[in-house]
């Protein structure tokens, strides 16, 4: 029972903190749009492609920030350090703040011979220097202030997974990744989904107490790689729609916290490159939780992007388009 009090107690600091945080931050709630990109480029022949669609958002100034949901690079791709920084080199043409959050092909592939056969821890904890230089901040052509959980004595070195608050609407990133293999260490990759699991909690309870109208979470992961109706679904592959091996606590905490807020949730994703929007997420009873919304991103070879817009008084909240680079 004490460390239970104890662990209460330590959440509600962390919540004050991150409150009074973005409480400077608020403004009316007039809307705003960012850009969601990811899963790119794979090939030296996509860069011009990545650099035009660079092109294409720095052009819209309505644009309030740029979400990557991870890979920067393709998973057979060199790991080296040089690589790596010409990729986050390539990203920092936005002029817009530019939030990332990782993906396998960023360090968990880089154990893979073609990859350099690197110790992919290694090469996260490169990537979280690199990136996140100072983790209170953006990187990109400008600085956006946000919250890290790297800010907490619990999750410390988790300085990828930031939130901040815009227009009533809370958002976070989470760093989870679809893993191909094993994990080096079982140990580390719990920890990883504590620390994600945690950090979505987190944002529901600043969404909560800030009387939000939405929650925005964007991760690399995909839970759904194959989706249709459940029933039809099963019929055609039994085991399609079972929880992805790594992500299984994921799915109950989206569904635990999306049923007990009042507003609008989008989890946006990226991971198997198919632009959709739907609805994928059920209870156990089978019931769909209709204020839950799962966005994917283009990826390699569709080197697009989606425009996100956000209107507060709207019933959903969040609206989505489909922004094809001329030429790619």
């Amino acid at each position: 029972m004490f460390a239970y009090r104890m662990d209460q107690a330590r959440r509600t600091l962390v919540l004050a903190s991150v409150l009074a945080a973005v409480a400077c931050d608020r403004v009316p709630d007039a809307g705003h749009e960012f850009a969601l990109v990811g899963d790119g480029p794979y090939r030296p022949e996509s860069v011009p492609k990545v650099e035009a669609l660079i092109r294409d958002v720095n052009a819209r100034a309505a644009l309030e920030w740029v979400i990557h949901v991870g890979d920067t690079k393709g998973g057979a791709q060199p790991c080296s350090d040089d690589f790596l920084t010409r990729r986050f080199d390539l990203y920092q043409g936005f002029s817009l703040p530019f939030v990332f959050t990782p993906g396998d092909n960023d360090w968990f592939d880089c154990g893979r011979d073609a990859a350099g056969g690197y110790d992919d821890y290694e090469r996260l904890a490169f990537i979280r220097a690199l990136s996140y230089p100072d983790p209170s901040h953006t990187t990109g052509g400008r600085s956006m202030e946000v919250r890290t959980q790297g800010s907490e004595p619990e999750y410390g070195e988790f300085v990828e997974n930031v939130l901040w608050v815009r227009d009533d609407v809370v958002y976070a990133t989470i760093h989870l990744i679809g893993v191909t293999r094993q994990p080096t260490d079982s140990a580390v990759a719990a920890r990883r989904m504590d620390a994600a699991t945690a950090w979505i909690n987190t944002a529901f309870e600043v969404a909560r107490e800030h009387g939000s109208v939405g929650v925005f979470l964007a991760t690399q992961a995909d839970p759904w790689i194959v989706w249709g109706l459940p029933g039809l679904t099963r019929q055609l592959c039994e085991a399609c729609l079972d929880p992805r091996p790594g992500l299984e606590s994921l799915y109950p905490v989206l569904v635990q916290e999306s049923v007990a807020f009042a507003g609008q949730v989008v989890l946006a994703v990226g991971d198997t490159h198919i632009f959709r929007v739907d609805k994928p997420l059920y209870r156990d009873d089978g019931s769909l939780v209709e204020n839950f919304t799962r966005l994917e991103t283009f990826g390699e070879p569709s080197v697009h992007w989606v425009r996100v817009t956000v209107d507060p008084s709207a019933r959903g909240v969040f609206s989505f388009h489909q922004e094809l680079v001329p030429g790619n």
